[in-house]
């Protein structure tokens, strides 16, 4: 596997930008399956809502989204499953693009995300699921109990995606209390077959709390590339936009944009009920 790995840092700032990091993943992925050459991706959003697709079955999903905007929340769906997570300018989602799949478990591929983490920032992280966190997962991290982050995966072709979502600072009650506001007003009546979370204000913390650290999104961006440098890989901080541009990039990305912008003027059909 080539060991030099290409960054792509992006901040979304526009309401009409949140769905182009899901389109780029999709891109992404197919350019590591083509290429082997592995890609680290950054980024941070205004205050917004990401849904996973299991939120469409939300039995008074409007209502939910109507407190969202009346909270000046963006929201939208993502093309992948799960449930929803809040984000804002103080959280960094960062995601670790490999080659070569198959010679990476699925657990493999989680564990490989825990081991940057800890040596980021913390030997004190811990995977396992976090029950009455928002958007819980068997592989969240978190230090003495408190959700810090959380890490889910996608395959396609001959690549992996392993993506994290990481509470750096801010107010992460607040984030917590507007998903559980979400949810409590969304799954009402009860789903009887799905079970959304219970969520607790208290159970998840930022990192900069749980690690009596400084922490901003850029140091936090400086860490994780210094880990990833001590594992051998070398930063290509220049290359990715030459990527970006090409027309395989372009085609994949169109696809998978059009794909999101489906999805999503479903939703807002929902919303307008």
């Amino acid at each position: 596997m080539n060991k030099q790995i290409l960054l792509y840092d992006q901040n979304l700032s526009k309401a009409e930008q949140m769905l182009e990091p899901f389109a780029d993943t999709g891109a992404i992925l197919q350019f590591v399956s083509e290429e082997k050459t592995p890609v680290a991706h950054f980024w941070t959003t205004t205050p917004t809502v990401i849904l996973g697709l299991q939120d469409q079955r939300l039995k008074n999903l409007s209502g939910g989204l109507k407190m969202l905007e009346e909270k000046e929340y963006i929201y939208y769906l993502r093309n992948s499953g799960g449930l929803g997570v809040v984000t804002d300018p103080e959280i960094l989602n960062f995601t670790l693009f490999l080659p070569n799949k198959d010679e990476l478990s699925i657990d493999q591929a989680y564990e490989k995300m825990h081991q940057i983490m800890m040596a980021a920032f913390s030997d004190k992280i811990e995977t396992g699921e976090v029950v009455r966190s928002y958007c819980p997962g068997t592989f969240d991290l978190s230090i003495d109990g408190k959700k810090l982050a959380g890490i889910s995966q996608r395959r396609s072709g001959d690549a992996v995606a392993v993506m994290a979502y990481i509470s750096i600072t801010g107010d992460q009650k607040q984030r917590s209390q507007l998903m559980k506001d979400f949810y409590e007003i969304s799954n009402y009546p009860v789903h009887e077959k799905i079970s959304y979370p219970n969520i607790d204000i208290h159970c998840m913390e930022n990192l900069d709390i749980l690690t009596h650290q400084e922490l901003t999104i850029s140091l936090a961006k400086e860490k994780i590339l210094n880990a990833l440098i001590t594992d051998d890989y070398s930063i290509d901080k220049t290359s990715f936009n030459i990527v970006q541009t090409s027309q395989p990039y372009r085609e994949a990305y169109d696809k998978t944009m059009e794909d999101l912008i489906y999805k999503n003027k479903q939703l807002g059909e929902k919303n307008d009920i």
